[in-house]
């Protein structure tokens, strides 16, 4: 009801609904519910979705069209951004977000045009000498197949309890048995950690070499300041990946130092690893430090971490 802006969005889509340009044509269905829904959904064969990228806050509505046979083509973003594998649906790409949005408007625009022309209605009339189309029928089955699995409430309420419900259960108990011993131990822990971390630090002790052949290995040294904390306190690790040219998330190889004595006359604990990386090519590494405790529930919940 506050939402003053959608509604004069709304009013502007109903004027314009009332001209002789589009009367007929453009709909404003009031009252949905669930039976408005069911009629939508088995009344259109495409379920175009345009929000303006990233706002999408979800599209449930894609998900129960797609599930029940009708295609979606939507803008990459919300859900579609997941669900959409080439095969079960159209994409609109969308525009750089540098670009004002009159541009991006019309870039989109413009991707939608071209795939309704050059994809969407040639496959929906490719019918042969039948009266459907076939690859059409097998890209709604398509949509059926890969959208229902994987959203949809059984699944949803399934993934939190398996990830998040029950692990809380298990360390609520962790912590309260023995009368809270795991509690008792963690908590002056955290403060510890807390009341250290500003003066830990990192710093590298070996020069790396330009070049490793594969299958050869480097030993890495590091000079870990840790302000009075013990070695166990703290995870010191190097993250090994290839360049990320895309910049795309990906899961880099983690390989753990390992405690190896104080540094004589600086006070320094000296951290090392033998390094063989299983991966041939340019690579790409950072170290990381970060408090860590088995009673944590997450490992950086914390938040605290060091770069090297």
């Amino acid at each position: 009801p506050a939402d003053l802006p959608g509604q004069e969005l709304i009013r502007k889509v109903a004027a314009i609904a009332r001209t002789p340009r589009f009367e007929g044509k453009v709909l404003l269905v009031e009252g949905y519910d669930l039976h408005l829904a069911r009629v939508l959904v088995s009344g259109v064969d495409v379920w175009l979705n345009n929000p303006v990228h990233p706002l999408e806050a979800s599209g449930t509505s894609g998900m129960k069209a797609g599930m029940n046979g009708v295609i979606n083509l939507s803008v990459l973003d919300g859900w579609w951004d997941e669900g959409f594998d080439r095969d079960n649906g159209w994409a609109i790409k969308p525009a750089a977000e540098k670009l004002d949005q009159a541009q991006r408007d019309k870039e989109e625009s413009r991707t939608l045009y071209e795939i309704l022309q050059d994809e969407v209605i040639p496959l929906y009339y490719k019918r042969g000498t039948r009266s459907y189309s076939r690859e059409w029928i097998r890209m709604a089955k398509r949509s059926i197949a890969t959208i229902l699995p994987r959203y949809n409430a059984s699944r949803m309420v399934g993934e939190y309890a398996s990830r998040f419900y029950l692990p809380a259960s298990r360390q609520g108990r962790r912590y309260a048995d023995d009368s809270f011993a795991g509690a008792k131990t963690i908590s002056p822990w955290k403060a510890r950690i807390r009341a250290a971390w500003p003066g830990v630090s990192l710093r590298r002790l070996d020069t790396p070499p330009a070049r490793l052949n594969f299958g050869e290995s480097m030993k890495v040294e590091l000079g870990v300041e840790l302000n009075g904390l013990a070695t166990d306190d703290v995870m010191v690790e190097m993250l090994l990946s290839p360049p990320n040219v895309e910049r795309e998330p990906r899961t880099p190889q983690r390989f753990r130092f390992i405690a190896d004595g104080k540094i004589e006359g600086s006070g320094e604990h000296r951290f090392a690893l033998e390094l063989k990386p299983k991966l041939c090519g340019r690579l790409e590494y950072r170290i990381r430090a970060y408090p860590w405790h088995e009673l944590l529930t997450h490992p950086f919940e914390l938040g605290l971490m060091l770069w090297n």
